[in-house]
């Protein structure tokens, strides 16, 4: 692991016009309208970095109004992604995304907004996609994805339940993350799903729990096997060094009916009225609890409040070929690349220089 503080050398002109105000809330604001002559960062054929189903332009998504709007935080402005001066910032260092397929989301994210001045090499020791590394040269730099959609054990059962232990932190954690800089964890959209919890080796609860194989279980909460995973997760990162950043979670846009049965999102613009409810609030609630309990230092990256406004921002019918329209459901979790989840990287970038400023005040004195 090196010295992030060390990552910027004093007196680059890199990023000398990017400014990070310590104390500004950039989780709280608005989607503005951006003019129609600012280009948009990259698009689908200048990122080869982008999977199938994000790739919404290329399966015909018709309109691109929903680029056109831009994240503005109530007290101060939240800067365009430098790609520049984020790899100056993260230059001999590495981060990995911990999560599910969202947390891949936001890693082919960044790795687009990054294609306009560098391309990474791939030195993934397996061709699993769940588990990536990609390397930047130029910067020393390297990207990797390591797949825990709940953060802690589990596994598919092959029945109606996923079998989830939550006192056991995935592989994730082990010792191999003394190479990364940066962590990321996030968690949410898997936790929906019907699952039997295990303590100690044993089942002991479920959720959705109407089934003979749940029986003589007793009934546990979201809120409480959600927030005793994460408890598990950061307790077991005490003895990490780097810096840990918690992406909280991102809520779905599904409407007309179950995800599954002929729900959709086809919305076209921002929706300032719409709000987290239900399940979604109650694991984005339990993700700040614990983040608030934390027993050691870390960062809130919180996207929940400007993206449940971005019902506009998925897939849903974009992600396959029109012919697989019919057999393939609406995809109202991901967000189209590009598209509104580019913000969490500049929320990203901006806490990374805020970061950067402290650290150099320490420094100096």
């Amino acid at each position: 692991m090196s010295s992030p503080s060390s990552a910027v050398s004093v007196g680059s002109s890199i990023g000398a016009n990017y400014r990070a105000e310590e104390d500004c809330d950039i989780s709280k604001g608005e989607w503005v309208r951006e003019s129609a002559t600012e280009d948009y960062y990259y698009n689908n054929t200048s990122c080869r970095m982008i999977q199938d189903h994000q790739n919404c332009m290329k399966y015909g998504r018709p309109d691109v109004d929903f680029l056109r709007w831009r994240w503005r935080p109530d007290d101060c402005e939240l800067p365009r992604f430098d790609p520049r001066w984020f790899l100056e910032l993260v230059r001999g260092t590495s981060v990995a995304f911990v999560g599910d397929s969202l947390a891949r989301n936001q890693m082919q994210s960044l790795l687009c907004l990054l294609s306009t001045v560098a391309h990474p090499e791939d030195i993934s020791s397996s061709k699993d996609t769940q588990d990536r590394r990609l390397f930047y040269g130029d910067y020393n730099f390297t990207v990797a994805i390591l797949w825990s959609p709940f953060l802690v054990k589990s596994y598919d059962s092959g029945g109606e339940y996923t079998h989830i232990f939550l006192d056991e932190v995935d592989e994730w954690a082990g010792g191999h993350l003394v190479a990364f800089d940066y962590l990321i964890l996030s968690s949410g959209t898997w936790w929906t799903r019907p699952c039997i919890y295990f303590k100690n080796r044993s089942p002991f609860a479920c959720n959705y729990c109407g089934s003979p194989a749940a029986a003589n279980l007793t009934h546990l909460g979201l809120y409480e096997a959600n927030g005793a995973a994460f408890r598990a997760a950061l307790d077991a990162l005490q003895w990490y060094q780097g810096a840990v950043f918690l992406r909280t979670f991102s809520p779905s846009h599904f409407e007309g009916g179950p995800w599954n049965a002929g729900a959709r999102c086809d919305r076209r613009q921002p929706e300032a009225g719409w709000r987290l409810q239900g399940m979604e609030l109650e694991l984005y609630r339990t993700q700040v609890e614990e983040f608030r309990k934390a027993k050691r230092e870390m960062w809130v990256l919180d996207v929940t409040s400007a993206m449940v406004m971005r019902p506009d921002g998925h897939p849903d019918v974009y992600g396959h070929p029109p012919e697989k329209r019919v057999e393939m459901k609406h995809d109202c979790v991901h967000w189209c690349l590009p598209g509104p989840v580019d913000v969490w990287n500049e929320l990203w970038l901006y806490m990374l220089s805020q970061r950067q400023s402290q650290l150099a005040k320490t420094v100096g004195g």
